[in-house]
């Protein structure tokens, strides 16, 4: 089943949100399945990219436009992961979980908010529907 997930672009002309198909193996019937699956799609995603990584080689310099688009988000690099530890997808998705019953992370599905409930979260996809994950972020400083 393909799914549409709202993933926020860093791009020089303004931060956008893209909707990038992803390919589900089947229909989950709650949210912590979606997690789950989610998780295990991004891992696949990052373990290929790591290969990638160390089969390639640079093949020339940073071009003026690649790096002011970089330097916008944040960070200039070539792409490489110089960590050759693969994460632990238990782990991953166990993280994924809490910070979704925790309130840390909030799920839209076409618009709607998947709130959680102990036991789990029903959810109703179908082909082509729209999956956002917002990532809450708690501003620091003090109050005064």
């Amino acid at each position: 089943m393909k799914v549409k997930i709202n993933i926020k672009q860093m791009e020089k002309k303004g931060r956008r949100i893209k909707p990038i198909p992803f390919e589900y193996a089947g229909c989950p019937a709650t949210a912590e399945e979606l997690i789950e699956e989610t998780v295990d799609i991004m891992l696949d995603a990052f373990k290929k990219k790591m290969e990638r990584s160390a089969a390639e080689e640079v093949e020339g310099p940073l071009s003026e436009e690649t790096i002011s688009a970089m330097a916008e988000m944040g960070k200039v690099a070539f792409g490489f992961i110089y960590n050759d530890k693969t994460p632990d997808r238990d782990e991953a998705v166990e993280t994924a979980r809490m910070a979704y019953v925790d309130g840390l992370v909030r799920i839209f599905i076409n618009g709607e908010e998947a709130e959680y409930q102990e036991g789990g979260t029903p959810i109703s996809l179908s082909e082509g529907d729209e999956v956002t994950f917002v990532r809450l972020a708690f501003l620091a400083g003090r109050m005064w």
